[in-house]
């Protein structure tokens, strides 16, 4: 999961990433505190945002990785049968935990 901000410039206004570990607003409050003080990828300038600013998105690199561990299953457990074919769920499974914890972060504000 990550986190985006919209650049606080007038002339910029592009999306900016942050990665945190925490899955809720309470606790990337004690992470990070009330605000986040960032510098803009783009332009430069410091952004000052509070944490009810920032929306949640799912991290796709997790589900590539959850794809390729599916292909590699599949492979292993050819001979097996419709146990090969039941690792496609696992991307599909990935997939919606990330969906999951991305609308559960963006539900909740402080």
């Amino acid at each position: 999961m990550k986190l985006y901000y919209y650049c606080s410039s007038p002339s910029c206004k592009k999306t900016n990433s942050i990665n945190v570990k925490s899955n809720n607003r309470f606790d990337l409050k004690h992470e990070i505190g009330e605000e986040i003080n960032k510098r803009c990828k783009h332009c430069g300038t410091y952004t000052k945002r509070h944490i009810n600013r920032l929306h949640a998105d799912t991290n796709n690199l997790i589900i590539i990785g959850g794809a390729i561990l599916a292909g590699l299953i599949t492979f292993l457990l050819w001979d097996f049968g419709y146990v090969s074919t039941l690792s496609g769920t696992i991307p599909i499974g990935i997939w919606a935990h990330e969906n999951k914890k991305a609308s559960e972060f963006n539900k909740q504000m402080i």
